[in-house]
């Protein structure tokens, strides 16, 4: 009998217990929170790394199909040395479509990549051409500065956004 009077008493949640419960839940919703940001920013990287290979793919393919063109791709290169839309409405040199292909894939780096660009270089240990393509603080070079996408011993800088590709 006694047992039955103190549950008769009870009735609904206290204060503290609805406390502590919203404070369970708003941990929670927070640590979905972050998860989600972490996402978004895994995505941009895994977006920016398809792009940059996507452009370093695509020059690849030209310096192999310019063959006669590739001491112009492996000079220093200037942007500018042609018109934007040379080649497009003339017929080029290999050493005009090697400037204006080099043009177009430097203006395409800068536009889809947050501070995009792109650069040939030797590659590391071997005696191959590299094309790199950076992007944010990381430059499209080979050497062991804290901006160099390469070392020199042909690895990845820790913590650089860059890709690279071996073309011949």
């Amino acid at each position: 009998m006694k047992k039955m009077r103190s549950l008769s008493r009870q009735r609904g949640v206290g204060m503290p217990e609805i406390l502590v419960a919203l404070l369970l839940l708003g941990i929670t919703v927070m640590g979905f929170a972050a998860l989600q940001i972490r996402s978004l920013g895994t995505t941009n990287e895994a977006m920016y790394r398809s792009q940059a290979m996507a452009l370093a793919q695509d020059l690849a393919e030209k310096v192999m199909a310019n063959q006669q063109g590739v001491a112009t791709y492996n000079a220093a290169w200037n942007p500018l040395a042609v018109a934007a839309n040379l080649c497009e409405t003339n017929n080029c040199t290999p050493a005009q479509m090697a400037q204006y292909d080099i043009r177009n894939a430097v203006e395409v780096a800068a536009r889809t990549l947050p501070n995009g660009r792109i650069g040939m270089a030797a590659c590391p240990l071997a005696n191959n051409r590299c094309l790199y393509v950076a992007w944010n603080d990381t430059t499209p070079t080979v050497g062991n500065g804290v901006n160099d996408c390469s070392l020199t011993t042909g690895l990845y800088r820790l913590g650089a956004d860059c890709v690279m590709l071996e073309i011949y």
